[in-house]
Parts: C-alpha cells; sequence; structure tokens
C-alpha cells in the first residue's frame, strides 16, 4: 500500500514546458471571439448604408423645401407686380369720376376684382415650408380685404347715381377695407424681413390701392358727390340726344360760309335721335319750328322707345318756305322723364331758301 502511495503522489517523470501551448489555447480563441466579429460586421453595414441613404434623402428634403419657398415668394411677387398696374387704376377713377360713365367705371372695377382674384388663387394653397405660412396667410389676407371693399365701395358708388340714400356709407365702408389691405400689404413686407423667412428672387413691389394724399372720408365724399349728381354718367338713365338734322332739299355751305337750300316751294327735314344712355328711354315727343319774316311753323312728331345704343330718324315734311328768305330751324325734344345731359336735347340752325335761277 506504500508503494501504491508513492506512485499517487510521485511527480511526472517528463514535465511539459508551461510555453508549450501559453496560457490561452489557439483553439479557444479562434472558436470564441472570431465568429461573434464577423457577424457584427455583417450586421454593422447595412445600418450604415441605411443611415447614409436616410441623411441623403433629408438633405434632398431640406433642398426641395428651400426651391419650392423661393418659387413660392416669386408666385407672390409675380402677382404682387401685376397688382400694381390694378392699383393704378383703381387709384385713378377719383381723378375722372365726374366724367366717367357707368359702363366704364363697371369695366375697371370687374378688371380690378379679377385680378385680386387671380392674386388670391396664388396662395390658396398653404406653402411647403413652415417659414413661409405667416407671409402667405398675410399676403391671403390682404387680398381678400382689398377685394372686399373694392365690392362694398363699387356696391355704394352705384347705389348712390341710382338712388341716393345710404349709398355714401357703402362708400366709406368699401374704401376703409381697401384702405386697411394696403396697412396689411405693408405687414406682410415686414414679415419677409424675418431671418427665417427665404430671401424671394427679386425684391416685392411697393404696393397702394388708396392715395395718401387723401382720406378714405374724404375720398368718399368726393365719389358720393360725383356719382349723385344730377347730371352723373354713373346713373342709370337714359340721354336721348339730337344728333343730326338734314333736309330736302339738301342743305349746304355756300362760299360765303352761309346754310342755303336750292329753290323751292316747301322742304322735308330728317332728324336723327338717339339714346347715348344706359338705359331704355321712353317714347318722347320732338318739336319742330321755322321761324321767317312771314311768321313761324311749329309741327311735332312722336319719338318712338329707343334701347341704350339705339337711333331713329324722324321725318317733318311739307314745310312751306319762300324762296329769297332767311329761316332759323330749331328742333327740339320734349322730355317726360330725367335726361342724361339735357345739353344735347336741340339743335338750331339759319339757312337761306335760293332765288330760282335763270
Amino acid at each position: 500500500m506504500g508503494e501504491w502511495r508513492n506512485w499517487q503522489t510521485r511527480r511526472i517523470q517528463v514535465p511539459v514546458s508551461a510555453r508549450t501551448w501559453g496560457f490561452k489555447s489557439p483553439f479557444a480563441h479562434n472558436v470564441i471571439t472570431d465568429r461573434p466579429r464577423s457577424r457584427r460586421r455583417r450586421f454593422l453595414w447595412p445600418l450604415l448604408l441605411s443611415a447614409v441613404v436616410l441623411a441623403a434623402l433629408v438633405l434632398a428634403r431640406i433642398n426641395d423645401q428651400a426651391t419650392a419657398a423661393v418659387n413660392h415668394l416669386d408666385d407672390i411677387r409675380q402677382s404682387a407686380n401685376q397688382l400694381v398696374t390694378t392699383a393704378a387704376a383703381f387709384g385713378s377713377l377719383s381723378d375722372g369720376i365726374a366724367t366717367i360713365d357707368r359702363a366704364h367705371f363697371q369695366t375697371i372695377t370687374d378688371a380690378v376684382l379679377a385680378a385680386l382674384e387671380g392674386a388670391g388663387i396664388v396662395v390658396s394653397e398653404p406653402p411647403e415650408s413652415g417659414h413661409l405660412v405667416g407671409a402667405a396667410s398675410l399676403y391671403r389676407l390682404t387680398v381678400s380685404t382689398w377685394r372686399s371693399g373694392v365690392v362694398t365701395f363699387a356696391e355704394g358708388v352705384i347705389e348712390m347715381a341710382d338712388e341716393g340714400g345710404t349709398g355714401e356709407e357703402r362708400i366709406y365702408a368699401g374704401l376703409q377695407q381697401v384702405s386697411a389691405g394696403d396697412v396689411l400689404y405693408l405687414r406682410f413686407l415686414e414679415e419677409l424681413d424675418r431671418p427665417e423667412v427665404p430671401d424671394p428672387i427679386a425684391t416685392m413691389p411697393a404696393l397702394r390701392f388708396l392715395p395718401n394724399s387723401i382720406t378714405p372720408v374724404s375720398l368718399a365724399r368726393l365719389y358720393a358727390t360725383a356719382a349723385g349728381a344730377q347730371n352723373s354718367l354713373l346713373a342709370l338713365r337714359a340721354d336721348l340726344a339730337v344728333e343730326q338734322v338734314t333736309s330736302q332739299p339738301e342743305l349746304v355751305t355756300n362760299p360765303d360760309g352761309d346754310l342755303v337750300v336750292s329753290s323751292a316751294e316747301s322742304i322735308a327735314v330728317d332728324v336723327v335721335v338717339a339714346n347715348r344712355g344706359n338705359a331704355d328711354a321712353p317714347a318722347q315727343i320732338l318739336n319742330l319750328e321755322l321761324l321767317s319774316l312771314d311768321g313761324a311753323e311749329n309741327r311735332t312728331v312722336d319719338v318712338p322707345e329707343l334701347a341704350p345704343g339705339g337711333q331713329t330718324t324722324v321725318t317733318i315734311d311739307n314745310l312751306v318756305v319762300v324762296p329769297g328768305q332767311t329761316y332759323q330751324l330749331g328742333v327740339a325734344l320734349s322730355l317726360s322723364v330725367a335726361d342724361g345731359d339735357p345739353t344735347n336735347n336741340a339743335i338750331t340752325l339759319t339757312f337761306i331758301v335760293n332765288e330760282p335761277t335763270g
């Protein structure tokens, strides 16, 4: 038994060097560490590629938004440039309101409203860039305020021309709205000066619809006075006019500058009557008076109803004349309703009936 114990405790006969394998087995190293590192590399590349693609997409989106913002501002600038001409036309109304007719007035105001409607379409959709929301909203409100004011103003002018009454109040209310639009446009320009708002391609134009030289109150009074005048061309009324007077034999001018007709015992007179107004003219009476040293001859003839722009020719025949005498011929409309221009309702002329020749 003692000999067995000695074998158990006896040193190994050929000791193994501690440096043969070292303290870490190379086989164990390859198995434990190489495989996880290879897996991490395979997972890392897709992540890096995704990050690069995402960054590129973000940059592209930012560039697209910046381009869209600048283009949107340029659309607004172009519409504002078009409104400069429109605003000038609207402002010029006050200079000619006393002589402008209804059709011309409505043509100008309709053109102004059409231009403002077009400008509103430019900003009808919200901009892609959040930095432009404030500016686009202000421009939209500006255009809407101008348009509402022009509508109210135009309705007030026509009401004042046709009926009077509260027309002046509506004119003033409309001009106040237009003036508010001018102020809003200045706020819009201030909004564009904010650092985060992209710079437009070109500068926005100066733009206002009402002149600085007169207040809306004074301007409203000017429009109301002109529209409500008795001879205002803005009113919806007829304007009958005696356009022309001819005769048979024909009236001609002799070398001395006198009107003459060839020798005759009677003449016929043709009178052209036209309606220059913007409303139907009811049937009226035309009076004719032929004066001479021997006395006067008077006639009347009916003038039929005339639509705006219409005309008719009425004839008065068998007017007795004496060769060698001088006559004064007068024709005048006898009107039963208000007329647009009373100064064109009559014509008077003087002529001589020639002596017979031979």
